[in-house]
């Protein structure tokens, strides 16, 4: 185990290394998830806690002592890199002892970051809760987020808060969350079939992803088709499809990251039609053309 890198590594001929979330492969054991990525022809993979995600790859990952190692050494065996570790969190409970074990939860995965040398941990903010305001959820999302930050500084780790979900897809209120915690430490996460989800209009996404490119640390790669893509629509009306294939110009957004000093990694969250049901053979065919799409780019 090794203590904190400054960054997640190049790749040699490789403008971004490419990532992948494992959510697609979570119901197989830890290690076959990594031949899957294997196939698929990534560097690295996103790392998730299972104090968050219970059950996840059959019980085989555990955030103990022996469990991390053993992250580490199949990581190495298979040449990946961990590309971040992922928080499942929600800063929006019902009481406070429910609040602290999320603070608790992700200080976990800033841990675990700090232990592997990955430089980013992935946070989600909240979801609304019947009986509480909008303004009472952000408050609650500032708190947790203070409270953690303080801890990844200590830490070395970046913090990259996902645009998930029906409060940080909320643009404004995501720059304002940023604000407020007003950490060096915090980051985004930027999703970008997240904010087509919920009903920005394709210019003005592409008018985000400017906004927020200079805070961005991680990203998850993600489209999908609108039938009024270049009007506001309601939450949900949107189908997810593989990368190539959606509305939005992928390409263009990563070469914007780099025009605009991105140093992170470009990583695949592709939740296409049937990504949990096709089968396997199939789902690895989608995310090979993901990825060869991608290296596209440059």
């Amino acid at each position: 185990m090794c203590g904190l890198s400054s960054s997640i590594g190049e790749v040699k001929g490789k403008v971004y290394p490419i990532s992948s979330t494992l959510l697609v492969f979570s119901k197989l054991t830890f290690e076959e998830s990594l031949e899957r990525l294997r196939e698929i022809g990534v560097d690295g993979f996103e790392l998730y806690n299972p104090f968050f995600y219970k059950g996840i790859f059959r019980g085989t990952l555990s955030f103990d002592q022996e469990g991390l190692r053993r992250v580490e050494e199949l990581a190495d065996s298979y040449g990946f890199k961990v590309t971040s570790v992922n928080a499942g969190n929600n800063f929006v409970q019902a009481s406070r002892d429910l609040f602290e074990g999320q603070v608790k939860g992700v200080k976990m995965c800033i841990d675990a970051a700090f232990n592997l040398g990955t430089p980013v941990v992935r946070v989600f903010g909240g979801e609304p809760m019947e009986g509480k305001t909008e303004e009472e959820c952000v408050r609650a999302i500032v708190e947790g987020l203070r409270m953690v930050a303080s801890y990844a500084e200590e830490r070395g780790v970046t913090l990259a808060l996902e645009n998930h979900g029906k409060i940080t897809n909320n643009v404004d209120i995501l720059l304002r969350i940023l604000d407020e915690v007003d950490s060096e430490a915090l980051k985004v996460n930027m999703d970008t079939g997240n904010f087509y989800w919920y009903g920005y209009s394709l210019s003005e996404v592409e008018e985000i992803f400017e906004r927020l490119a200079p805070v961005t640390a991680h990203t998850h790669m993600k489209n999908g088709t609108a039938e009024r893509k270049y009007e506001r629509r309601k939450i949900g009306e949107v189908k997810l499809t593989p990368l190539p294939e959606g509305d939005i110009n992928l390409l263009k957004v990563v070469r914007m990251l780099k025009e605009k000093g991105y140093k992170g990694v470009i990583s695949i969250e592709d939740e296409f039609e049937g990504w949990t049901t096709l089968p396997q053979e199939k789902v690895v065919e989608i995310l090979k053309r993901d990825v060869e799409y991608l290296r596209s780019a440059f």
